[in-house]
């Protein structure tokens, strides 16, 4: 009776340490699934809408998209909007959705089910945002940005923020074509948006822009050097190696 009490005891400890090796194995695989990552991250994606961005929009932007969808990972949230004359005033998100995230609640199938369906519906507002061929006259940056801080505000995790923009603010207070960017008039901005309270908070923010442009090369330069003192100001974690034409390094840096 003894030896078939032993013997019993040693068959619940192998199950427990088999059961135990599954489980570490099935963790695993649940963390590597869906590209999953230790820090959940917030990205919000802003689009400019304007006229001289409607080539931009089926090239470039689109590029740029495939490198977000592939940074994309379970519990993020990824919001995209656009950049119009009207952005602050009529701001309203062309995608708002959060990544499934597995857990112990929801079967596989149900899980991939819903993957599935949240990625193709992401990929199909994102289609039919880049696919509009009529783009508008202005184009609010600034204003956008004040947007971003907004949701940003109340988020814990990680914060990414792409402009996808030539860059180049054309509203009724600043036409960035047209005026020469030199450090008196980026310091001219920065003072009158800093004394109505219009700078916003990007603190702990990571910024890229994808799509800058300019009419030579001299004109890339200034406006770079405006946004590069604008982010500066609002507290935004960006470096001028992710302002470029093309999203080039996104995300793969440590």
């Amino acid at each position: 009776m003894k030896r078939w009490r032993l013997k019993l005891l040693g068959l619940i400890l192998l199950s427990s340490l088999l059961l135990l090796s599954y489980m570490n194995r099935s963790a695993e695989a649940l963390w590597k699934s869906g590209n999953a990552k230790k820090s959940p991250q917030v990205m919000v994606i802003f689009v400019d809408m304007s006229g001289s961005t409607n080539r931009a929009r089926s090239t470039v932007y689109r590029e740029a998209f495939e490198k977000i969808y592939q940074n994309l990972s379970q519990g993020d949230r990824i919001m995209v909007g656009t950049i119009t004359g009207r952005s602050y005033i009529d701001f309203k998100p062309a995608v708002d959705a959060e990544i499934p995230k597995k857990t112990i609640w929801v079967n596989r199938i149900q899980f991939e089910r819903n993957l599935t369906k949240t990625e193709e519906k992401i990929r199909r507002e994102v289609d039919r945002l880049l696919s509009r061929k009529r783009g508008t006259q202005r184009t609010e940056i600034l204003n956008s940005l004040n947007i971003a801080d907004t949701v940003f505000y109340n988020e814990k995790r990680q914060k990414i923020l792409v402009i996808l923009s030539d860059m180049i603010q054309d509203s009724k207070e600043y036409n960035f074509a047209r005026v020469k960017i030199t450090g008196n008039y980026i310091n001219k901005v920065i003072r009158y948006r800093r004394k109505h309270k219009l700078i916003p908070n990007l603190a702990g923010v990571k910024g890229y822009v994808a799509g800058a442009s300019g009419a030579d090369s001299n004109k890339f330069r200034s406006l770079e050097n405006f946004w590069a003192r604008y982010f500066a100001e609002s507290g935004a974690d960006f470096s001028r190696h992710r302002y470029g034409h093309s999203l080039i390094s996104f995300e793969k840096e440590p």
